[in-house]
């Protein structure tokens, strides 16, 4: 698999590590909500967010090491790119959210009566809204987990 179609194990490796952190992410807001009583066990959003999160992550990561980081492994390069992984993951996340939201609606069944310029009003909400809220605290996990790789790669390579 070393460089098939141009990417590395270092590179999928990357992406797999902030895979695995987004979906331990993802799950720790599912509980949360679960228990807070905000979402239903069912809700499309809380599965959509186990199943499109870890898949989201892998590629915004694998493109991130594959764009951004040098030859050698560096640990500071590695949590600025976990960092900015999480923050793109988020973005699109929140925006798959909110699309969902605008096209299913409230109640169930067809959305409701609304134009155009409402329903991306509607998803800039939704994502600046999470933004605002998982932002802070997906980046520094991101991030953690973005200067472990490069850290443990760098002292493989010694």
């Amino acid at each position: 698999m070393n460089d098939y179609l141009g990417l590395s194990r270092r590179d999928v490796g990357a992406g797999l590590a902030i895979a695995g952190a987004a979906y331990v992410a993802a799950a720790l807001f599912a509980l949360f909500n679960l228990l807070s009583g905000s979402v239903s066990g069912g809700s499309p959003i809380s599965t959509l967010g186990l199943i499109v999160t870890p898949v989201v992550a892998l590629a915004v990561a694998t493109v991130v090491w594959r764009v951004t980081m040098p030859a050698e492994p560096n640990p500071r390069y590695g949590a600025i790119a976990g960092a900015v992984s999480g923050g793109v993951t988020v973005l699109i996340f929140t925006a798959l959210i909110g699309i969902t939201a605008a096209l299913i609606g409230s109640p169930p069944g067809p959305p409701p009566d609304r134009t155009v310029s409402e329903a991306i009003e509607f998803v800039a909400f939704i994502v600046g809204f999470g933004l605002l809220f998982t932002l802070p605290l997906i980046a520094p996990i991101a991030a953690f987990v973005g200067y472990g790789y490069e850290r443990y790669l760098a002292r493989r390579q010694n």
